[in-house]
């Protein structure tokens, strides 16, 4: 018998390579490893785990130690999915052993190193059911025609831009169904863990014991026994977070994106992957595999590839059950000041509110903004409070009476005098959810109110409490943060209060049209849910100082179109995705003027290894400028085809971060 050996892929740094190290098959083992194989192998003093990469029967010119035996009785990693860590690996310009951490059990076994899959500000409890669950039915005659034409052999990527309520989920469910009967698995993603347990609840009504919940809130007992259900193709639906994906499928046919558009679908922490572009690589790797996105407010880039064509669009339009939208009224706050009105809350809104009240429904004032003031400042000479280690202004929260950097956590007390001058004109400016709470208190003492931001949530089952006490009506007023944005069925909620549209607007990134459209029609969407037993419609309010701004009227037309139209039109010119590409290379150093240096010479670097490219290249500072003591400063490299190869030389050194495909260029 030849003799084989193993090139093993094995979970740590082992220098600059990839981490592989080549190694000879025992003959009592040469019929049981395969490509994807877990096997325990020696090394240095240590038993370590690792995974075949390749298998062949050429010798090595170096002296090989051998394999010790087999960890498991499965394999674990198909071949695909070892090609995708490869893929992951060269298109992220990550080393292989920390994309491999993603897919090999021993990791998913234990506790996830990515932290909470979610967007900012949501502390993800596990709450057991967000809205109630829909028996399968009879599709519509435009579900049937769009889960028709979905399941066509030649269309095998689609997005569904459907508005709240037009019935995609009954979709999903349908196409589940459908792909479990051929034997084949299904994955469900979702944005935040917080919706697991809604997505979970519906599709256990025709599924029961074939889900597998993946995420990583999950212990490590949960976990295990979810991966052993999809590994053993016990589990027919996978329903998860974007951690999800690297479950070991065994005959995967269905991925079902939904809420497609969400930031939370990209990893901030390396491998900085995009659920999208994995999952646009897994097509190219599975031939078979359906591909599913949903959305009622779709991200640019994929609304553009169907626009051309390159994916396949299902729009719908209508709500299952014929119930309006809420009107949708935008409030000039630069005529309240004319009108002497100096609270945070304009006539319109304080009027409205008042009738709630009196009808006995409920509202959701949203403010993605936490705490009583946003800055302390001293009127005499402009001195604001900053945090030492970080260059942001300090907010206070009454709560504690402290003054918190909310990117460091540091706390201090108020000062009494100004540190700059010693002038005692001392003011705290601006407007949290804190403050919120204390002016509606004011204004309406005989109201119940409660708070959701990440202050009231910090225990594990905090935002289950407020949202149950809610919804059985123990308070009249909801205030809260973008944790309240969307996943919640609250059908007494008439009226939505947008206390400041500005704070997204103003943000200069090229993606603030998009997300700040689809932020606000999330909000939006909490009211207007079931029909009432008066004439009185369902209303939203949006205070403003820029009325003007084209993104607050689309989200008043309920226009995706137009605020798409305009945000395409900004990148065009901008030169920004889809008409490009992007990598944000980012250095960090407590000496500010090494960072300047380093990007410089950096910039410099990559121009001289890449003059044949047109390229574009942007050095400056981060948004946030310090942060824990360190100054961070960007370089954002723009060009039409871009590859990590650009960046390998800044690849595993202190201090360097490579994104590519940034969400944000800030």
């Amino acid at each position: 018998m030849a003799d084989l050996y193993a090139e093993i892929l094995i979970p740590q740094n082992i220098g600059k390579g990839q981490g592989t190290l080549t190694y000879k098959v025992p003959e009592n083992l040469i019929k049981e490893v395969k490509i994807g194989s877990e096997v325990l192998i020696p090394l240095r003093s240590k038993k370590i785990k690792g995974t075949i990469l390749k298998l062949n029967d050429k010798e090595p010119e170096f002296k090989t130690k051998g394999i010790i035996g087999m960890v498991g009785e499965k394999t674990y990693l198909q071949k695909w999915q070892i090609e995708l860590v490869q893929w992951i690996s060269d298109y992220y310009a990550c080393p292989m052993y920390k994309c491999l951490e993603m897919f090999i059990p021993k990791r998913v076994l234990t506790k996830d190193r990515t932290g909470t899959e979610a967007i900012p500000e949501i502390i993800a409890p596990e709450i057991e059911l967000l809205s109630p669950a829909s028996n399968i039915h009879k599709l519509t005659p435009e579900q049937q025609e769009i889960f028709n034409k979905i399941l066509d052999k030649k269309n095998r990527i689609s997005l569904i831009h459907g508005i709240t309520g037009s019935g995609k989920t009954e979709i999903y469910l349908q196409l589940a169904q459908h792909f479990t009967k051929q034997n084949k698995q299904a994955l469900i993603l979702v944005p935040e863990i917080s919706i697991t347990p809604q997505m979970t609840t519906y599709f256990e009504k025709i599924f029961s014991e074939k889900i597998a919940v993946i995420h990583s809130k999950l212990t490590s007992v949960q976990r295990k026994k979810a991966w052993k259900k999809i590994l053993n193709n016990e589990a027919k639906v996978v329903i998860g977070s974007r951690s999800s994906l690297f479950s070991p499928f065994q005959n995967l046919g269905l991925i079902i994106m939904d809420e497609e558009h969400e930031f939370s679908y990209k990893q901030d922490q390396s491998p900085r992957y995009s659920t999208r572009d994995v999952i646009y690589k897994m097509s190219e790797l599975l031939p078979d595999l359906k591909i599913v996105f949903g959305s009622a407010t779709p991200s640019v880039e994929t609304y553009f590839k169907a626009q051309n064509k390159e994916i396949v669009l299902f729009e719908m339009n209508k709500k299952i059950y014929e119930q309006p939208h809420p009107k949708v009224e935008i409030v000039d706050m630069r005529d309240e000041m004319k009108k002497k009105n100096y609270s945070i809350f304009s006539e319109t809104l304080a009027e409205n509110i008042s009738q709630v009240l009196e009808r006995n429904e409920q509202a959701i004032l949203f403010l993605n903004k936490r705490g009583t003031s946003s800055a302390v400042i001293c009127r005499e000479c402009g001195y604001i409070e900053k945090c030492g280690y970080c260059d942001v202004a300090m907010t206070y929260h009454q709560a504690d009476s402290k003054l918190t950097c909310h990117h460091c956590g540091f706390k201090k007390n108020p000062p009494t005098l100004c540190p700059s001058c010693k002038g005692v004109a001392i003011r705290f400016i601006g407007s949290g959810t804190e403050k919120v709470e204390e002016e509606l208190h004011k204004i309406f003492p005989k109201a119940r109110i409660i708070r959701a931001d990440k202050d009231t949530t910090q225990k594990r089952e905090s935002f289950k409490k407020i949202y149950n006490d809610f919804k059985s009506h123990k308070a009249d007023i909801l205030i809260g943060t973008q944790l309240i944005s969307h996943g919640l069925h609250l059908p007494n909620v008439s009226l939505v209060g947008i206390m400041l549209a500005d704070i997204s607007l103003l943000f200069p990134d090229f993606r603030t049209s998009e997300r700040t459209f689809q932020l606000l029609t999330q909000i939006a969407g909490r009211a207007g849910r079931i029909k009432r037993n008066h004439d009185i419609e369902d209303k939203v309010v949006i205070q403003t100082y820029m009325p003007e701004n084209p993104i607050l009227k689309s989200v008043q037309d309920y226009d995706y179109k137009e605020m798409y139209d305009f945000a395409i039109n900004e990148r065009r010119i901008a030169n920004y995705p889809p008409f490009s590409k992007l990598i944000k290379l980012t250095f960090s150093h407590a000496n500010e003027q090494e960072c300047i240096k380093a990007i410089q010479r950096a910039k410099a670097l990559i121009q001289e290894n890449s003059r044949k490219e047109k390229l574009e290249i942007l050095t400056y500072p981060s948004f946030i400028k310090k942060i824990k003591g360190k100054f961070i400063f960007n370089m954002l490299i723009k060009g039409a085809s871009l590859t990590s190869e650009i960046v390998a030389p800044f690849q595993n050194i202190e201090g360097w971060k490579i994104d590519i495909n940034p969400i944000s260029t800030l």
